[in-house]
């Protein structure tokens, strides 16, 4: 049962840093050691679905109950708390660099041919740099007006369609660590309409973004895991670069007193003391 519940915790947890643009839900299972949980429950694989259920149920309650619990509320702290929201989230995405490059000095070959193990570091190291660039590139993508697009709440069958294929493009980035699908949707124009969708409930809109949504999922989870174990350094070294992209984009540029900027750096603090705290723990569940 407390396991159960932990799951639960970090599928809210997920869910959240989904509402969050810059910051990787991807990310947060991988630190909270649940990642191939998401990866079985996005690829809707029966069999280990069917083994594991429980596990798979509280994972999505959670990231569910993240998702439509908290969107008001990120809102609301983002609109009066905006440097000190953001350095929260800072201290998450700077501590789980750490683990990730575990993860990248895991991923790496161990042989006694020196050429072989320097052709994988050189492709990891270039992954990385690639991942990096990207994450620049939609930060300055982003700083040409691309997020203050207009909100839509009214239905039409167009806007529904395109609703769906951009929520399925989202859901796939979501499923990489690193890449934020409430970013990409940022980039992608429509972000201030989802999270308006979600805070109001505004059902007509909400199908087809969960229909995108549940199909990006499906078909994403399958090629990503195939890539994170054919290619662990090289991926990780791209979901690394991408993750310290995202600290451009997330850091506060709101001129505050100084008192405020040490309330900042407190709260950036606290955050990533929550994801070394997690990290550093044996948090994983068996999908054996």
């Amino acid at each position: 049962m407390i396991s159960l519940i932990k799951l639960f915790g970090i599928g809210i947890f997920i869910g959240i840093a989904n509402v969050v643009p810059g910051v990787s839900g991807g990310t947060i299972a991988v630190i909270c050691n649940v990642y191939d949980t998401l990866i079985t429950l996005s690829s809707l694989n029966l069999a280990r679905m069917k083994q594991n259920w429980k596990d798979i149920l509280s994972l999505g309650l959670g990231i569910g109950a993240g998702i439509l619990l908290f969107a008001k509320v990120i809102t609301m702290l983002y609109t009066a708390y905006p440097a000190q929201t953001s350095s929260f989230f800072i201290g998450i995405v700077v501590g789980s660099m750490p683990f990730l490059f575990k993860k990248v000095r895991a991923g790496l070959p161990t042989a006694e041919n020196g050429a072989a193990v320097s052709g994988w570091l050189y492709g990891t190291l270039g992954a990385g740099a690639v991942g990096l660039a990207l994450m620049l590139g939609m930060f300055f993508l982003q700083k040409r007006g691309v997020q203050t697009a207009a909100v839509v709440t009214a239905f039409s069958s167009g806007f529904a369609v395109k609703l769906a294929v951009l929520g399925a493009i989202a859901a796939v980035a979501m499923l990489i660590p690193g890449i934020s699908g409430s970013f990409v949707l940022l980039i992608l124009g429509v972000y201030p309409t989802v999270l308006q969708a979600v805070a109001d409930f505004n059902i007509p809109l909400l199908i087809p973004i969960a229909i995108g949504v549940g199909a990006g999922l499906v078909a994403g989870a399958r090629l990503i895991a195939f890539l994170l174990e054919r290619f662990p350094a090289p991926m990780y070294g791209f979901i690394l670069g991408l993750v310290a992209g995202s600290v451009v984009y997330l850091y506060p540029r709101v001129c505050q007193p100084i008192a405020m900027r040490a309330v900042s750096a407190t709260v950036c603090l606290i955050g990533y003391a929550a994801v070394s705290f997690f990290s550093s723990r044996d948090t994983s569940v068996s999908m054996e």
